[in-house]
């Protein structure tokens, strides 16, 4: 189960993280999320959940990440590709 486009987490310059569907998602936000888990973080979970249960097409997962990680500074908006 994969999103026609990985997300890319920087540090600085560096990617050190590319996530590529849903179920990467929440590996990652369950095993490796370094900060507080807020509501767009609760949000992006449920959202990879409904994804990998196929409640909803894994593609409407992608967006609830990407917002939880922009949240937490794990990436830029200029590295951000619909």
């Amino acid at each position: 189960m994969l999103w026609n486009a990985p997300v890319r987490l920087t540090a600085g310059d560096q990617v050190y993280q590319t996530v590529r569907g849903p179920e990467d998602a929440i590996h990652f936000l369950s095993r490796r999320w370094p900060c507080e888990r807020g509501s767009s973080y609760a949000h992006a979970r449920e959202r990879c959940v409904a994804a990998v249960s196929h409640r909803i097409p894994v593609e409407a997962s992608r967006p609830a990440f990407v917002m939880a990680c922009l949240d937490a500074r794990l990436m830029t908006t200029g590295g951000y590709r619909p």
